[in-house]
């Protein structure tokens, strides 16, 4: 269980690295549309992960703009992480 955090966030840091690749060098034909909606997805999604904790865990939970970033970009695993934090 101690591998599964760090090689979630490794799949996430690729992941994220072809929704961006998509931005700059698009693949053909259309996988392209499909890479832009997933990456639209994914922000969303990430974005609304970050406002939950902020807003559900502001006073219990300080968070350093490094670990907010954290939450933005590997998300649930990030916030798993920081589980042990918020119940004690």
């Amino acid at each position: 269980m101690a591998y599964f955090i760090p090689f979630a966030k490794g799949l996430m840091v690729i992941i994220w690295g072809l929704l961006l690749a998509n931005l700059i060098f698009p693949f053909p034909g259309k996988a392209a549309m499909a890479f832009y909606f997933l990456l639209a997805f994914v922000v969303v999604m990430h974005a609304i992960q970050l406002l939950v904790v902020y807003g559900a865990f502001a006073e219990k939970l300080k968070l350093t703009k490094k670990e907010g970033i954290e939450i933005f970009f590997f998300g649930v695993f990030k916030m798993w992480q920081l589980k042990d934090r918020l119940l004690n």
